[in-house]
């Protein structure tokens, strides 16, 4: 599929796609577009696998210097970020369900980091340190 084709295609219908494999430069486009689908770059975790050697997880938007030291960032892609790791290269699934299902309660229980906050009145206004804290209590 060329790149064109495939980022109309993940607008259109991103239930299609469960995994995309390209190079880096159109990797970027294409998850920069895929983070508005899940409200924001602080949701999205990536992988980077080697057939030779561990892979790389980290979030989409990587170590995000322009908010550094601001206790902002959402550390929800970190968290799923660790969950693929332990899922896809540690091979301890069970890990991954407990860090996935803890970022699916804080999300139903309405906790948000700035980037996903509507002012809607079921939302929690919380900082990365917070939404940290709370997601720890939540694997535990």
């Amino acid at each position: 599929m060329y790149i064109d084709n495939a980022a109309m295609q993940l607008l259109r219908n991103p239930k299609y796609f469960d995994v995309v494999v390209t190079g880096n430069i159109f990797g970027d486009i294409l998850s920069d577009e895929a983070s508005m689908l899940a409200g924001s770059l602080g949701m999205l975790p990536s992988a980077s696998i080697s057939n030779d050697g561990p892979g790389i997880f980290e979030p989409v938007h990587g170590s995000a210097p322009d908010i550094a030291g601001q206790d902002v960032a959402n550390p929800m892609a970190m968290v799923l970020s660790a969950a693929m790791m332990c899922r896809y290269d540690l091979n301890i699934p069970k890990v991954a369900d407990r860090l996935e299902t803890a970022v699916n309660k804080a999300l139903d229980v309405g906790y948000r980091t700035g980037d996903l906050y509507k002012n809607k009145p079921e939302e929690k206004l919380v900082k990365c340190s917070e939404l940290g804290n709370i997601l720890t209590e939540m694997v535990a």
